[in-house]
């Protein structure tokens, strides 16, 4: 019954993505890192967009989010365990947001 409801959902946010991606953004309306804009820092999410639109396009930007691109797969197998072993899947999240948070430090020391 739940997966019922949640497709809706997913085809409303990947609509919304797509517009945004292929619309709005060449618009020049982009929605900006209100981490980066108070301390002028990148965030560990900053690059997400910039990472999208590259696959909607084909392509794999040299300046995307190399942190986040790393930690996908396991975002994925995150969110299958979570049903299945939901403490090995709390440990999980612990690591990704560890790894995630060191990415964030790492990034803005390199420059990257």
């Amino acid at each position: 019954m739940r997966r019922h409801k949640a497709f809706p959902a997913g085809a409303g946010f990947l609509c919304a993505g797509l517009f945004y991606g292929y619309v709005l953004i060449p618009l020049g309306f982009r929605a900006p890192c209100l981490f980066r804009r108070v301390t002028g820092l990148r965030c560990p999410g900053c690059g997400i967009t910039d990472l999208c639109l590259g696959l909607l396009h084909g392509r794999f930007l040299p300046g995307c989010n190399w942190g986040l691109t790393a930690a996908a797969p396991w975002i994925l197998f995150l969110l299958w365990l979570q049903r299945r072993r939901p403490k090995a899947a709390g440990v999980l999240a612990w690591v990704l947001a560890v790894f995630l948070l060191i990415w964030g430090v790492l990034r803005n020391l390199w420059g990257m």
